[in-house]
C-alpha cells in the first residue's frame, strides 16, 4: 500500500512500545448498557511517563536527527507532558534537550517537572507571559545555540505539525491490523482534540486507509469551526510530506463534537472533574484533567443519551505525570 510505503521512507527513531494494548471497558460499557466498548491504551506508550506525544517525537526527531542537530528546544506550560516526553526521548537517544516554559519556577517541583528534574534537563522559566511570547523565545534561544556551534532543532506548535501528525497516521495502520488480528467490532474511534494534531493524524490516516473506522474528535479547547482550521492546517504540512492526493473537508470524514469542552484548555467542566474520579474506580485507569477527562464524559453523556455506537473505543492520550500536580 502506498501509504505504508510512503511511512517507511520517512525519518524515524524507535521510541515507544508499540502497538499499544487495546482493551475492553467491560465496567464501563455495562453501567451505560453499551456493547462492545473499548480503550487503546497511548498511555503505555513506554516513553517517560506514556503518552500520545511519543507517537509524534518518533518523526520529529526522527527529522532532527536526519539533519544532525544535536539539541532539541521543546516549549510548554509548567506541566506540558510534551516537554517531558521529549526530555525522556531525548534522554534515550542521546540529545541534549531543553524545556522552555511560561510559567514561574515552583518552590518544590511536581507532577512532570519532578520527572524533568529526575531527568536532569535543562529549563528555562519565563513567568507569566503568553504562549506566543514563550515560543519567540524559543525561537531566539535556537538562534544563540547556533552561533555557539550547536545544532538546535526547535519543536513547534506542541508538535502539532505534519511531522508530528505522522505518529497518528501511523497509528491508524496500527489499529487497523489490530482489530483484524484480535477479531473484534472495532468501529469508531473517539479522542480528544485539542491543537489538532492527534485528530489530524487520525483524520488523514483513516481516510487514506478507505474508512476502516468512523472518527469522532471531542474538543478539549477550540469551538468547532477553530478545531477544524486548526486540523486542516495540519493536513496541508501532511500533503507535503506525503504527497498522496487529499481532497476530504475534515466535517465530510469525521465527527467533529465540541459540546464538552467547557471554558477553556485545562478547566473542567463538573462533569469531566467527576470523570477523573469514577473511571479508575470503574476501570482501575487513571486520567488527568485536560484532555482524557472531557473525552470521557463525552462518551459518557452520549452513551446516556443511547448515541454512543457499539464498538466505540476511547483513545487514551496518556498526561500521567501532570496528574501529580492537579491535586
Amino acid at each position: 500500500m502506498i501509504l505504508i510505503e510512503k511511512i517507511e521512507i520517512l525519518p524515524r527513531i524507535k521510541l515507544g512500545c508499540l502497538p499499544t494494548p487495546i482493551e475492553s471497558l467491560q465496567n464501563f460499557g455495562k453501567k451505560f448498557g453499551c456493547n462492545n466498548i473499548y480503550i487503546k491504551r497511548d498511555d503505555l506508550t513506554g516513553i517517560g511517563p506514556g503518552g500520545n506525544k511519543v507517537r509524534s517525537l518518533e518523526f520529529i526527531l526522527g527529522e532532527a536527527v536526519s539533519n544532525n542537530c544535536d539539541t532539541i528546544i521543546v516549549a510548554g506550560p509548567l506541566q506540558s507532558n510534551l516537554c517531558t516526553l521529549a526530555a525522556s526521548a531525548c534522554a534515550k537517544t542521546g540529545l541534549k534537550c531543553i524545556t522552555v516554559h511560561n510559567g514561574v519556577k515552583p518552590d518544590r517541583a511536581e507532577g512532570n517537572l519532578l520527572l524533568n528534574n529526575l531527568l536532569n534537563v535543562e529549563s528555562h522559566y519565563l513567568g507569566n507571559i503568553s504562549s506566543k511570547e514563550r515560543n519567540k523565545y524559543a525561537d531566539e534561544l535556537k538562534v544563540s545555540l547556533k552561533a555557539k556551534g550547536l545544532s538546535p532543532y526547535v519543536i513547534e506548535n506542541g508538535a502539532t505539525t505534519g511531522m508530528g501528525a505522522m505518529g497518528y497516521v501511523s497509528a491508524v495502520i496500527e489499529m487497523e491490523k489490530q482489530v483484524q488480528e484480535l477479531d473484534i467490532p472495532l468501529k469508531s474511534i473517539y479522542a480528544p482534540g485539542g491543537n489538532g494534531g492527534v485528530a489530524a493524524g487520525l483524520i488523514y490516516g483513516n481516510a487514506l486507509l478507505g474508512f476502516p473506522f468512523d472518527i469522532n474528535i471531542i474538543s478539549v479547547e477550540y469551538d468547532k469551526n477553530a478545531l477544524i482550521s486548526e486540523i486542516e492546517k495540519v493536513f496541508d504540512q501532511l500533503n507535503e510530506i506525503l504527497h498522496i492526493p487529499f481532497n476530504y473537508k475534515t466535517e465530510e470524514i469525521c465527527n467533529i463534537i465540541d459540546d464538552y469542552r467547557g471554558e477553556d484548555w485545562g478547566v473542567n467542566t463538573i462533569e469531566s472533574e467527576r470523570m477523573v474520579h469514577a473511571f479508575p474506580q470503574m476501570e482501575g485507569i487513571f486520567i488527568e484533567n485536560i484532555y482524557n477527562s472531557k473525552v470521557l464524559a463525552g462518551m459518557e453523556d452520549l452513551a446516556k443519551q443511547s448515541k454512543l455506537p457499539e464498538g466505540a473505543c476511547y483513545l487514551h492520550t496518556g498526561g500521567f505525570g501532570s496528574l501529580f500536580s492537579q491535586y
